[in-house]
């Protein structure tokens, strides 16, 4: 009998061990040494993560089942590359305050019971890589988990506008999206709006609100995902002075005219016309002028003209008298597409 019981306790000990694996990485990071401890028992998954930097053998971020620790493993924890490992939480995020640093992020192996969300999920916890060390972001945490609490939810770096931009489904064709900046390790939301795409037309309506001067402002607007436009698409072209895009496509058979602001949000603030109900309003005048084309419409008192000659193309908007010539640069397609095509709003002079 104690011999069955010494063999129960052989079996269970080698089991056990064989459910917990040690590792030593050198390639997780630059400059640090990321040291891994995984252990399964049944459907329970602990880790433990140990981060500490090279130069000075600092220990910069621990996180997990510090039981798992024990002097024993880490003597026999097994060297091996990141990328090698196929079931790991730990993730380089990117640099989501934009300090220059890439900031770290740590799922959760239990999955918590639905609170409000869609489905049950394992949180998330994001660290910033400060001077010294690795610091929990609570609030930029908080961001990332909200959004993958949606159905559809999203959590992106905007290195470009310095923005985490986040994003979620609200049916077929509803989504929401939040805009936030970040300073050290605080997120504020800065814009939160919908985007509609049951509205008739090619544009999707855009309803939310704003924070200027650190008050709430309510507005609306359109937008356009400009792939989709394609082969629909008669001329696109950015403007040099950097203020948007020109947009020219055509839908059926009415020809649209879209300005696309240049900003983190790509909305478009005028459309001519902005549904297919307005066409019958909003004419455009095309004629061949000179070595080149024109496309002219007005909108109320101000005056557009769309141009192309072989030296280059652009836009003049003329606002009482005024005219502003914004000029084009990086074009693709050609006025030239509208010789052949008939639009039920277009007059040929």
């Amino acid at each position: 009998m104690k011999l069955k019981i010494i063999s129960f306790f052989l079996l269970f000990s080698i089991a056990t061990a064989s459910a917990q694996k040690a590792y030593l990485i050198h390639d997780f990071m630059k400059g640090y040494t990321l040291y891994f401890i995984q252990q399964k028992a049944g459907s329970q998954i602990k880790e433990y993560y140990k981060l500490t930097e090279d130069k000075s053998t600092k220990m910069v971020l621990e996180f997990g089942a510090k039981e798992l620790a024990k002097p024993q493993t880490i003597k026999t924890a097994k060297e091996v590359t990141f990328k090698s490992l196929s079931d790991k939480n730990i993730q380089i995020l990117g640099d989501v305050n934009f300090d220059g640093k890439p900031d770290i992020i740590i799922h959760e192996t239990q999955i918590n019971d639905d609170d409000g969300c869609y489905y049950p999920r394992a949180s998330s916890h994001i660290f910033i890589n400060t001077e010294n060390t690795f610091t929990i972001s609570q609030s930029i945490s908080d961001v990332y988990n909200d959004a993958n609490c949606m159905r559809g939810g999203s959590f992106d770096i905007d290195a470009k506008n310095k923005r985490i931009i986040t994003s979620s489904t609200c049916g077929a064709a509803c989504h929401g999206c939040e805009h936030y900046s970040v300073s050290g390790k605080e997120a504020k939301m800065i814009s939160s709006f919908d985007e509609d795409g049951f509205a008739q037309g090619p544009f999707s309506k855009i309803t939310g609100k704003k924070l200027e001067n650190n008050k709430w402002v309510s507005f609306n607007s359109l937008s356009i995902y400009e792939p989709n436009l394609d082969p629909d698409k008669i001329l696109a072209f950015d403007t040099k002075n950097g203020k948007g895009r020109i947009l020219l496509f055509k839908i059926d058979t009415i020809l649209y005219y879209a300005f696309q602001q240049n900003d983190e949000y790509k909305f478009i603030s005028f459309a001519h016309p902005s549904s297919p109900e307005k066409a019958n309003k909003a004419i455009f005048k095309f004629r061949k002028q000179n070595a080149g084309y024109e496309l002219e419409f007005n909108s109320g008192s101000i005056k557009y003209l769309v141009y192309e000659t072989a030296n280059g193309l652009g836009i003049k908007i003329n606002v009482n008298g005024k005219i502003s010539d914004w000029q084009g640069m990086t074009k693709t397609g050609s006025l030239e597409a509208l010789v052949k095509n008939k639009f039920s709003n277009v007059i040929k002079e």
